[in-house]
């Protein structure tokens, strides 16, 4: 019995709400789950969703700028043999949200427990596990279901480039000058890093759909907004969506 294709985008961290989100999906192994990228920071548990989907041979996570920055900056922490490393990377993660991801890593390593001697052994082995995951994710996805082709991206695409010729800094960075292009109208996009409640007329952290081109499709509901917003997922067999709202479920 064939399953079905979810997607969603931008949990920030929030394990609770996106443990949420599966149950009322019903996520089987029989499902497919994209996440479009942002799993860690901002809020409070990024290192056990991490560890929760790399379980899981069906639930693929694209690359955000949030792993972006976390990947910058754990290179150079290794590189160096310090995790608290100085650098212009470590402090554009730090600012940017990261700082609950390095209290995760931190509580996660017991660094308050072992000698340092140990905790930097432990940590090192730890920051290249990680490193190589996040540089590993794919950028950008293209896939089909009920034969309508899809393009899964974390921010967007270059609409004046093929595909092919995408830069990094732009599918992990993009915003207006993406959704409000055409781009190639015989895909649909499907994309995060842009809080829904900006592109939305009526301000709503619901998904977007862009109502010109009628190719383009925003997920992130906003996690990364303060006390509001919601996550939000999207069943690309039915068309469906499902909202887990952040206020009210978690302290």
């Amino acid at each position: 019995m064939s399953g079905k294709t979810y997607v969603l985008s931008d949990i920030h961290g929030h394990f609770q709400l996106f443990k949420k989100m599966l149950k009322k999906i019903n996520f089987s192994e029989n499902d497919q789950l994209y996440i479009l990228g942002d799993i860690f920071d901002r809020g409070p548990e990024s290192l056990d969703i991490y560890f929760y989907i790399s379980h899981f041979d069906n639930i693929t996570l694209l690359k955000g700028n949030h792993e972006y920055m976390m990947q910058e900056a754990l290179k150079l922490a290794i590189e160096n043999n310090d995790f608290d490393f100085p650098s212009c990377q470590f402090n554009l993660w730090e600012q940017n949200g990261g700082d609950t991801t390095i209290k995760n890593i931190r509580d996660y390593l017991h660094k308050k427990c072992l000698s340092h001697l140990d905790y930097t052994i432990v940590r090192n082995v730890f920051l290249r596990q990680i490193y190589d995951y996040i540089k590993s994710l794919p950028l950008l996805l293209q896939i089909r279901v009920n034969h309508k082709d899809y393009v899964l991206v974390h921010a967007g695409v270059d609409p004046e480039k093929g595909l092919n010729e995408q830069e990094e800094e732009t599918i992990l960075w993009i915003r207006d000058y993406f959704y409000l292009s055409p781009c190639d109208l015989n895909k649909t996009y499907i994309f995060g890093h842009t809080p829904v409640c900006f592109i939305n007329r009526n301000q709503s952290y619901d998904i977007w759909f862009d109502d010109e081109y009628h190719n383009k499709i925003g997920i992130d509901g906003g996690l990364a907004c303060g006390q509001l917003g919601q996550l939000n997922c999207l069943c690309l067999d039915t068309m469906e969506s499902y909202v887990i709202k952040k206020k009210g479920n978690e302290v």
